[in-house]
């Protein structure tokens, strides 16, 4: 069994990829990421003017993890000396760059190209911070901005997209058609953690990037459609957390994926222990190599206009008394609209007649004691 795959013309031994992100902030922390088995290291987001330090940047809740860090806190000299340091074995360094002008892209992608970088990135869109001007409407000027970078240096380029530009066919064909190897997708969205109700006080004092597992669901569309608009091949990324998100991406269409969050909130360690798990589950299921997983779940994928008209019924597989694992009565029986399931002396009954097939309790029960046939 193999985990070792080819991605933008470089030999990866494995699919992951350690992100952007503080945990890559300098050659210290993309060594432990390195040595912890990642396939390949990204920057933190290299500009022409290093970032400010603000704090606190960080903050997590339900799953999700906030941050208003928009770059890196270093200068390009500091990038480059840090770029020495770093013992890469037979992993890649690719480098996050940002410009606001394709001549800005051009001359850091020179610069990372004499550092010795493997590959870049272009980071075009941040969800805080100052974005460039009407980019979100013009894939067109994206179209420029990689084509400036790709007929500049000779290592291969991806180009790092949001949500709603990853949906857009418009920017996958200017992102293909002007020579980058690779999307990656999704950038963090813009987000805030909550608010204080009783000092009427926001929990941030900015807007910041939102990611993490939460926005897994966000991510895997954004890779099915990618897969299919794309004439290229794709890190996924937002929601990548752990051997089993792995997969779901890699079956969605993915090439690879860029986990971050995760590393963050579990240690480096998580890498080595995901790697175990992943190939450990392939042996088991008979896999020899990624190839094989590679967009197999979208052929159960239909679009919207394709899907059969039928009507199915929710069926109790096995008796149940209407007592949850959490203690929680009955969850089904308020969560039916349609007032078709019923708790009696008996336990959960399902009144077929008035069933009309939504399928929520299939997923909402914990006990999966629903069938929908």
């Amino acid at each position: 069994m193999s985990l070792s795959v080819n991605f933008m013309g470089l030999p990866f031994k494995n699919p992951i990829i350690a992100a952007a992100g503080p945990w890559c902030r300098d050659a210290a922390a993309m060594q432990k990421a390195i040595d912890a088995g990642a396939a390949a290291v990204v920057t933190e987001t290299i500009t022409l003017e290093k970032s400010h330090i603000v704090s606190p940047r960080v903050f997590y809740r339900q799953g999700a993890v906030y941050n208003t860090t928009l770059y890196s806190t270093m200068t390009l000299e500091e990038v480059e000396q840090e770029a020495e340091r770093l013992q890469k074995g037979d992993a890649f360094l690719i480098c996050n760059i940002r410009g606001t002008t394709p001549s800005e892209l051009r001359y850091l992608a020179s610069r990372m190209q004499r550092l010795g970088a493997d590959a870049l990135e272009l980071c075009c869109f941040t969800p805080i911070g100052t974005k460039l001007e009407d980019i979100s409407i013009r894939p067109e000027e994206v179209g420029e901005m990689v084509r400036g970078v790709t007929s500049t240096v000779e290592i291969p380029v991806m180009v790092r997209l949001p949500h709603h530009a990853a949906l857009n066919p418009a920017f996958a064909r200017q992102i293909t058609q002007n020579g980058a190897r690779a999307i990656s997708a999704i950038e963090s969205l813009e987000g805030i953690n909550g608010v204080e109700i009783e000092t009427a006080r926001c929990e941030m004092a900015a807007i910041g990037g939102y990611t993490g597992s939460p926005l897994r669901p966000l991510s895997l569309a954004a890779t099915a459609v990618l897969h299919q608009l794309a004439d290229c091949e794709i890190a996924a990324m937002c929601g990548v957390e752990d051997w089993h998100s792995i997969i779901e991406f890699l079956m969605m269409g993915a090439t690879v994926v860029q986990m971050g969050s995760a590393i963050m909130l579990r240690g480096y360690g998580h890498i080595t222990e995901t790697l175990q798990k992943l190939e450990s589950w392939l042996q088991e299921k008979g896999y020899s190599d990624l190839a094989e997983l590679r967009g197999k779940a979208l052929s159960s994928l239909s679009a919207f206009e394709e899907l059969p008209e039928r009507l199915l019924r929710a069926k109790m597989t096995a008796p149940c008394d209407g007592t949850c694992p959490d203690g929680c009565p009955a969850r089904c029986v308020g969560a039916c609209l349609y007032e078709a399931i019923s708790l009696g002396a008996e336990g959960i009954a399902v009144d077929a007649a008035a069933c009309t097939g939504c399928g929520l309790c299939a997923s909402l029960c914990p006990k999966k004691l629903f069938l929908m046939k």
